[in-house]
């Protein structure tokens, strides 16, 4: 029986479009029998017409092991999940799609969603809107509304004592989403980025802050529980202080475990930064080699600011 939030959260979902039940049988075939869902999120999620936006996906598998064929991909998979792979596959009508998606084990997504997790790189993503697709079955698309819910209900409780006592739901869910940003090695603004996630999802935000906290008042303030902010707020220095060298492992190892990542990280700076570097051959095939160079090099062209 599903309760208030996780109806909310059902309610998201979006029909997919050829295209993208073309991609996703394409990823479902290429790790035959170990794919158990998709969840689809980000921004191509927002438009998801516009063919030219990279596709984002966690595939939720059940087995590293029988995933991947390289032994070290079983490996940095367990140890710094998830492992991304990069797509591009041109449909009949001629169009090309390109996607990126990173694997975890359903297990692993359920703890990085829960309460229990203190990095907030799972829980703050798929707090926000994302739309769970072709799940094997009832049971595992209700595990994955479940750890959906936790990971809300994980946000909100990270977000809360940040405010004295009282705050919108467009304030509370900008500062929370700000606040997991600034954990991440992210070319965009962090500020920026959250507000404009909320007010696209308003309706959605305000669904969720009365289904946590009751009713708003007459000036669409919420009554947040109160106590705990100087621990919380240490806590998210210490998710920025851990989390940013966090994400400089997984891009290292993603190295190994990343199809195309060099292609893919280039386009994702030019779309946030409008920054395009030229890579040699050699910087191509040895990325993790020439990493400093290439890092500096979309330093000093402002790709980081």
């Amino acid at each position: 029986m599903r309760n208030d939030i996780q109806n909310i959260l059902a309610d998201e979902y979006i029909e997919p479009n050829s295209r993208i039940a073309a991609v996703c049988a394409d990823i479902r075939n290429r790790h035959k029998d170990r794919v158990q869902a998709f969840v689809y999120y980000g921004s191509s999620l927002r438009d998801m017409d516009d063919p030219e936006k990279m596709l984002d996906f966690y595939v939720l598998v059940d087995s590293y092991r029988k995933t991947h064929k390289n032994p070290i991909r079983v490996v940095l998979n367990k140890l710094f999940p998830p492992a991304v792979y990069y797509h591009a596959m041109t449909h009949e009508d001629g169009v090309k799609t390109t996607c990126k998606y990173s694997i975890m084990s359903l297990p692993a997504f359920e703890r990085r969603c829960s309460s229990s997790a203190f990095l907030s790189v799972t829980w703050g993503r798929f707090s926000q809107p994302c739309v769970i697709l072709f799940p094997n079955d009832e049971t595992i698309e209700q595990r994955i509304l479940s750890a959906r819910e936790n990971a809300v209900r994980h946000m909100a409780a990270q977000t809360a004592p940040l405010f004295d006592g009282q705050a919108s739901s467009a304030k509370f869910w900008a500062r929370g989403f700000m606040q997991s940003y600034r954990t991440e090695l992210r070319p965009e603004s962090s500020e920026g980025r959250s507000e404009e996630i909320v007010l696209r999802y308003q309706e959605r935000y305000d669904a969720i802050m009365t289904a946590l906290y009751g009713t708003p008042d007459k000036d669409g303030q919420y009554t947040l529980p109160t106590g705990g902010s100087v621990a919380t707020k240490t806590k998210w220095f210490f998710r920025r202080f851990l989390g940013k060298p966090s994400a400089g492992i997984r891009i290292l190892s993603s190295a190994f475990t990343f199809d195309g990542g060099f292609d893919y990280v280039a386009d994702k700076l030019e779309r946030h930064s409008g920054v395009k570097i030229e890579a040699s051959p050699s910087q191509r095939k040895h990325p993790v080699l020439w990493s400093p160079i290439l890092a500096w090099k979309y330093w000093r062209h402002g790709a980081f600011k």
